[in-house]
């Protein structure tokens, strides 16, 4: 009977991941449309969030022994954010310019972050989770020529809750 109550979840690591839930919805509930091809790496980024928080649930109840697969699923998660704006970039055919040259310079600067927040320390997923919603998201809202409002506005709904999961569940 006590390790059930060990192994129970915390309150606020139940209440981020509800935020977390809420924001994934959100942003599913705002693609307009499945089958547009030009917004494909956004949509396929929508339901890598979708699972992501799946998995994190599915975590959540295993506690301790889950929590080294959550860290190394928030660094590709990390990871693969500025992938998902260079493809959305390509798909688009967008003129050449500046703009390829920064979602490109994200790789690298996301990658950093998510092989620290697996070396160093798991905080450097939260800062580059969070860091990627306040300031990469809402930077291409009404910016960027080929991503969408949605995806912008939801991803970074979606980088803030995970982030402030990631805060909660992996630096007890």
């Amino acid at each position: 009977m006590t390790n059930l109550l060990i192994n129970r979840p915390k309150p606020i690591e139940i209440g981020t991941l509800i935020a977390a839930t809420a924001a994934v919805a959100w942003m599913v509930h705002s693609v307009p449309s499945w089958r547009d091809p030009a917004a494909g790496p956004s949509i396929a980024a929508t339901v890598a969030a979708a699972a992501t928080v799946a998995f994190l649930w599915v975590s959540l109840w295993r506690r301790r022994s889950a929590t080294r697969a959550e860290l190394w699923l928030l660094a590709a998660f990390l990871g693969g954010m500025p992938v998902v704006y260079l493809a959305q970039y390509l798909a688009a055919n967008a003129k050449p310019g500046g703009w390829f040259w920064l979602e490109a310079a994200g790789i690298p600067i996301f990658a950093a972050l998510a092989v620290l927040g697996v070396k160093v320390s798991p905080w450097f997923l939260v800062i580059g989770i969070v860091a990627h919603g306040v300031g990469w998201d809402s930077w291409h809202y009404q910016h960027s020529p080929y991503i969408p409002d949605w995806y912008s506005t939801g991803c970074l709904l979606v980088d803030i809750t995970i982030g402030a999961y990631a805060a909660v569940r992996l630096n007890p």
